[in-house]
Formats: C-alpha cells, structure tokens, sequence
C-alpha cells in the first residue's frame, strides 16, 4: 500500500556491479550508500553460475554494509531491448493496453511472444486532420529480463522495476538539468561491452541507441597496438591519456614514451569509430525537424575516466563535454566515492530515484 522510501539501484554490467541507495527526509535525498564490486568471472562460466556468483557478491556487500532495504530496480540494454519512436492513432490508456501487442508488433523485430513489452504516451496531435499520437515502445526479451530478476531474488532482494539503462540516464538527468533547462543534451554512457546513447530534449529521452563500441573495443586496441594481452591493455588505457593538444604530442615525443603514443592512437581510432555512430545519432534526431542542436555531451561509465576524454570529444563534436557527476544534486556531497568510480554510478544513480509511484501514475 505504501511505496518504499528506499530503492536499491543495480547497475549489473559484464566488469562490475554498481549499487546506489539514497535516503529520502524530509524532501531532502541523501545518499545512503553505493558499491562498486568488480567481477571475476571465468569466461567459461555457465550462465547459471554466473548468475550465482553475482548474486552471492551482491548479498555479501549488502549485509556488510548493513543495507535493509528490499526493493531493487535494475536495467537491461543491448541486443536484449528495442526502443521504437512511433506514431499511433489517437487511443484511451485503456484502448492502448488492450490492443498493444497488435500495435505493436509491426515495430518490433522479435517475436511479440518473447518479450516484455511496455509504452508511454508522449503528446497528442493531428496528421492531415486525424488524431493520434506519439508513443515510444519498449521491448525487452523475456529472458534478459528473468536473468535480472534471478540475480535480484538470488541476493535475497524484491525485484521493483527493471528499466532501460538509457531511461535511468534520463532519470538521473532529471536531477541533474538546471531548472527551465530547455536545451537537448546527449547522455554517452560507455559501459565495458555496451554505449548507451540518449538524447534528451526538454527533459524526454527523444533517441535511444546502445552500440557496441565500448570499454572492451578500447582493450582490443589497445592489446594490439601493444602485443600485450587485454590485462596488460587495460593498465595502459588508465596510466596513459590521449595526446589531443600539440604541447601533449611534442612532449611524449621528447620523452620516448612509446606506450603512450601507442596507447593514444589505439584510443583515438576507436573513439572516433564512435564518434561516428553517436554522429548517426545526432542526425537522425536533427532529421526530425527539432528546434535545437545538441549543446552539450554527459560522458558516464567506467570509460568516462579515459584520460583527456571530454577534450577529445569536445574537439570532434564541437560541443561541451563534462563527466557526469551523478550526486551532483545533492545538498550533501559525499566524500568517500573514488573520483574515478563516480561516472561509473550513473545508471545505478538513475535506478535507486526510481519509485514505484512511477508505474502507478
């Protein structure tokens, strides 16, 4: 009857488990607590007992940090989720949820059978004088998904909601935007195996992507250009920044320093092969006839803490570009979180200020 004051957010990616909890007093959120647990999972591991070792690492954290609260929200993304834009006619709620699956299913490329399927309305309008309206579809597969909800249940939690990692982007942003915020802004979250790209504009997720440009196409890159293996690429990737200004270029020249010429090049490729797509992006959202550009780039995800990054991106895009903070909103700044596990908590950020009023409204 009542909902919880306390969400548990999970972020559970292929390198680590991010948790976020924050507390709610008097209208006033504070963070409870956070946890960035990395995964040492064999490559051969059945999915079963992968399942079992991420539960088990998420339980252990909880009862050491002493975290009673049950309710969780996680997120899926990836192949395992569609997220279509479309234009339906003009349907009550009540109309919508009953004839969804018929609605739906031509912008689906699953089978309507496999998957859960959920919607929101956007606005009403009019196209050559019928009314309709715009509505964005969510399909995730069924068996993303239940992997989620078992992981949640086999760390002895209540799975609340499972969301989308880009719509948790948005909900964060939501915090985050300035107030009478009226620009659109791009949400780049680059996790290990997986870029979530949003855009949103006046505070609506307009464009979801996720791309496979990721932590992991840097590693390999980078493992390469070095003859090292993908360990050995990894603490290259964080010792090393990428050479953008000239002054950078000249120096590591003068020092000989060949891993980091190395390193930077092997990065720079692979940012501008996303550079690329998230372009694709931006275009696409432009092609709708909006009144603004993209004014500014959020960078989130373990990647975020890739050396002279917004300076790179900054250069390509031709835009602002700032690592997200995702306690920048609160009044209370918490001192204990690594400055370079704070990008890294942003979609667990976005789930823990979900409620379950949200499914109610």
């Amino acid at each position: 009857m009542f909902p919880p004051k306390e969400v548990i957010g999970l972020d559970i990616g292929n390198y680590a488990v991010k948790i976020v909890c924050f507390s709610e007093d008097k209208k006033t959120v504070k963070l409870r607590d956070w946890g960035y647990i990395p995964l040492d999972i064999k490559a051969d591991a059945l999915p079963d007992e992968k399942k079992a070792i991420i539960s088990k690492e998420i339980k252990t954290y909880l009862k050491k940090k002493s975290i009673q609260a049950r309710y969780t929200a996680a997120a899926v993304s990836g192949n395992a989720v569609i997220v279509r834009y479309v234009k339906l006619p003009k349907l009550s709620r009540k109309e919508l949820a009953q004839t969804i699956n018929v609605e739906a299913e031509p912008f689906i490329p699953f089978d309507i059978k496999d998957v859960n399927l959920t919607y929101s309305i956007l606005n009403d309008f009019s196209e050559d004088g019928e009314p309709k309206m715009n509505t964005v579809l969510v399909a995730a597969k069924r068996e993303a998904v239940q992997d989620k909800i078992d992981i949640i249940e086999g760390a002895g939690l209540d799975p609340l909601i499972i969301d989308v990692d880009s719509f948790a982007l948005e909900t964060l942003y939501s915090r985050l935007a300035p107030k009478g915020e009226s620009n659109s802004v791009l949400m780049l979250n680059i996790g290990q195996k997986v870029t979530n790209i949003s855009i949103i504009a006046q505070g609506v997720t307009r464009v979801v992507r996720d791309i496979f440009v990721a932590g992991a196409t840097f590693d390999k890159a980078i493992a390469k250009a070095l003859k090292s293996d993908t360990a050995a690429a990894d603490a290259a990737k964080r010792a090393h920044p990428l050479l953008v200004s000239e002054e950078d270029k000249a120096a590591a020249i003068e020092n000989f320093d060949r891993e980091g010429i190395a390193v930077s090049k092997a990065a720079a490729g692979v940012l501008r092969d996303l550079y690329t797509e998230v372009s694709r992006s931006i275009d696409f959202y432009l092609s709708q006839g909006v009144d603004h550009s993209i004014s500014k780039i959020f960078v989130s995800g373990g990647m975020a803490n890739l050396g002279n990054i917004t300076k790179f991106l900054s250069a390509e895009f031709k835009v602002p570009v700032e690592v997200v903070n995702p306690m920048a909103f609160l009044s209370e700044q918490p001192k204990n979180i690594p400055r370079d596990v704070l990008p890294a908590l942003a979609v667990a950020a976005g789930l823990a200020l979900r409620r379950l009023k949200d499914w109610e409204e």
